[in-house]
Parts: C-alpha cells; structure tokens; sequence
C-alpha cells in the first residue's frame, strides 16, 4: 500500500490542474471567439453564439500534469507516457473532426487507434503499463494474456464515443466525467491504490471542473469533440492503467445506457448534426419537451423527458444524479472487487 505522503503529494499535485485548467478555458474561449470557432446553443431561446473546441484545455492540461508527476519521480513514466499519449491521440481525432465534420462510423474506427499507445508501451515494457489479469468482484481475478490486451483498442474506443455522445446540455459531460472521476478517486483511495491512478483521477476531476466553471449553465464555453473524445479516452485508460475496468463500466452507465437507447433506434454511427429529426423541442417557455417524432433517435435526455417537459437545468441535474448513483455503486464494485 503507498504511503499516505505518496498519496497526499499526488493530489497535492494534482490540485494545480484547475486553475491552469480554468486559465487554458478561458484563453480557448477568448481565442476561439476571435476566430469564428464558435456553435450556437439551441437549447435557448436567445440561440447565443458560444466558443466552440475550448474543451481542449482539458487534455492540454492532463498531459502537462501528467509530465510534471513524471518529472517528479511520482510513478512510472512509462505509464504516464502511455496515458498522455491515449489522451493527445483522442483529442488530435477530436480537433480534426470538430474542424472538417467526419461522418459518423470515422470517430469510431480511429479512436479504436488511440489504445495503441497502451497496447504498443505494454508489450515493449511488460508489467509495467497493465497486467492482462481482469478483477471481477466476488469470483477474483481471470488471466486472459491474449484477450484483454486486443480489449485495450475497443475499451478506450467505446469510452471516447459514449462520453461525446451525452454532452447535449450544459454542463451535462464535464459535471457528470467529474462526478465519475471524484469517485473513483475515492474508491482507490479507500482500497489502497497505487499514486499513480489517484494522481490522474484527481488530476481529471481538477481539469474538469476547472472547465465546468465556464460550461456549466449558462455555458460560455462548449467542449467540442476535441474535449468530450480525450476525456473519454482518459477514462477508458485510467480504467486499464488504474485496474478499475469493471469499476469504470459501473460509474459511466449511464454514457452507456445512452448510447444504448441510440444506436438502437439509429442502428448506425452517425452524428448528431446529420440527423433530420431531433430528440427534443424547445418549447416557447424555454423548457425542454420529448420532439414525439417517432423518426428520432431515442436518447436518455428524451426518455427524461417524455411527458415531462423541464428546464435545462433540471435534466442536467437529473443526469448528475445518475452519475451519482452509478458513481456510488462503482465505488461499491472496487470495495468488492479488492485490486
């Protein structure tokens, strides 16, 4: 078990992502606003012009922190090396399809590119990235030495694409990644974890709200692809790195349960920006309400709300409470689960 000064210096450190975090926002806003990179928010009746792609302080400030631990001797650098370069990737495929609108089925198939880095540095430097042993709470641990390093590619995929895809409202994504992150934090901490995974749940949780500040409603500043795709792929490799990968599929259900309700009806990747027929109306008094267009796709912000319209504000906080509950229930999992 590291040692509590091991553990206190990781968050210590850690700490210092939100401020550089909140400072990188706000200069991504000013700079984006001044370049036209900018989206409209429709889910207000005034339709304001917001900053786009500013979600790229978040994995700026994830590697720098990341650098600076590895430069303190913290943890393994080769570990760190391997969690920077997963996010940088993501966030590279993010920039590029914030800027150019890739069709749908390309974020898929090129974040699958991004667990590469852990796949590649784990078999060069064994037992030093991961281990291919999967913990499962009450039945142990099962070796799988051919099967979960292929998982890598596919973990970190899927993390990236359920992430971007529930980030409809303000504040919805960076509260909610937060929410995961602060409790897994604790979890590892409670269970004994390495400093190596605090570090950089603690780091995330920091950078995250250090955007939240500015995204949270009235968002003056959206994440963009470049921000939501890095910030999935850090939790899908922290979920490798950390050994929390059961853990990780409990905390973030309720990304997943949304990808589900979509792709069910879609039954393909696709954007959102491509679709004809939307999940949700803005209703003349500002609230949200169910579209009852039966051609749209189903997602978790529509299933809130069918005969129900609210305001942004109370579905966001309904998704926090979801991740509150799934968060809790993960931190349960790594009770049971002992890694």
């Amino acid at each position: 078990m590291p040692s509590l000064g091991a553990n206190t210096v990781a968050i210590l450190i850690a700490l210092g992502s939100f401020p550089v975090c909140l400072a990188l926002t706000r200069f991504f806003m000013y700079w984006n606003s001044k370049h036209g990179i900018i989206g409209i928010d429709v889910h207000k009746l005034t339709r304001p012009k917001v900053p786009e792609m500013v979600g790229a302080a978040v994995p700026i400030t994830l590697i720098l922190f990341a650098a600076i631990y590895a430069l303190t001797g913290g943890a393994s650098s080769i570990s760190l090396l391997a969690y920077s370069l997963v996010v940088g990737l993501a966030a590279l495929v993010g920039a590029v399809d914030d800027r150019l609108k890739m069709r749908g089925i390309f974020k898929p198939l090129l974040t699958l590119l991004c667990g590469l880095p852990i796949l590649i540095l784990g078999l060069a430097f064994p037992g030093q990235v991961y281990a291919s042993t999967l913990h499962v709470p009450l039945f142990g641990g099962y070796h799988l030495p051919l099967i979960y390093p292929l998982t890598i590619l596919v973990a970190v995929s899927v993390t990236s694409n359920t992430v971007n895809m529930l980030d409809p409202l303000n504040g919805s994504m960076a509260g909610g990644i937060s929410i995961v992150a602060g409790g897994l934090l604790i979890g590892s901490l409670i269970i004994g974890a390495s400093s190596m995974p605090i570090f950089l749940y603690a780091s995330l949780m920091f950078s995250l709200l250090g955007f939240l500040f500015y995204n949270r409603f009235p968002a003056r500043a959206f994440a963009g692809n470049v921000g939501q795709l890095s910030i999935g792929a850090s939790i899908g490799a922290l979920a490798i790195l950390g050994k929390t990968e059961i853990a990780s599929i409990v905390a973030i259900f309720p990304n997943i349960q949304n990808s589900f309700f979509f792709l069910s009806r879609i039954r393909r990747f696709t954007e959102h920006r491509e679709l004809t027929s939307k999940p949700t109306k803005l209703l003349p008094d500002g609230r949200l309400a169910d579209s009852e267009d039966p051609r749209a796709p189903l997602t978790l912000v529509r299933t809130l709300l069918i005969g129900r319209p609210a305001t942004e504000n109370e579905i966001v906080s309904t998704i926090w409470t979801l991740f509150l509950t799934s968060t809790s229930l993960a931190v349960i999992t790594l009770l049971l689960t002992g890694v």
